[in-house]
């Protein structure tokens, strides 16, 4: 049998399993929002700010699991828009709080049903069961 010419086996790498998932399913929800212009990631952003209010970037960037640069960047075209507003910490003027605007709840609205329709897809790809613990399996991970 010939050898390999890959020091790693394409199945076999979880980190390449996890992205190539990841960015499937962050197509199928970018297409699923794109008539209201957001991504998956934006969406993300917007309901987060529903779910939490007020926030500062440190905390999105946490929650997220992101850094708090990138959040920064991500926010840039939700301001923009008029989705997000950034402010200086009431307690901290050193620190920026985020807050979903009027626009911004209003976009959510819309988008929520867009997203519900794709998650529901995602869904009948797995069973109840394999949705409920693949949700677990990668919460154990973070």
């Amino acid at each position: 049998m010939k050898p390999s010419r890959f020091p790693v086996k394409p199945g076999e790498c979880f980190g390449l399993a996890l992205r190539r998932a990841a960015r499937a399913v962050s197509r199928r929800y970018d297409e699923a929002l794109a008539p209201l212009a957001l991504n998956n990631g934006q969406f993300s952003m917007l309901a987060l700010l529903a779910g939490i209010g007020p926030v500062r970037i440190q905390k999105i960037a946490e929650t997220l699991a992101m850094d708090r640069t990138t959040v920064t960047a991500a926010l840039k075209p939700l301001q923009r828009r008029k989705l997000v507003r950034v402010d200086v910490a009431r307690d901290d003027a050193r620190a920026r709080d985020a807050v979903l605007t009027p626009a911004g709840k209003a976009l959510l609205h819309k988008a929520i049903p867009l997203w519900r329709v794709q998650q529901e897809r995602l869904k009948k790809m797995l069973s109840a069961e394999d949705a409920e613990a693949l949700r677990a399996q990668l919460q154990r991970l973070v």
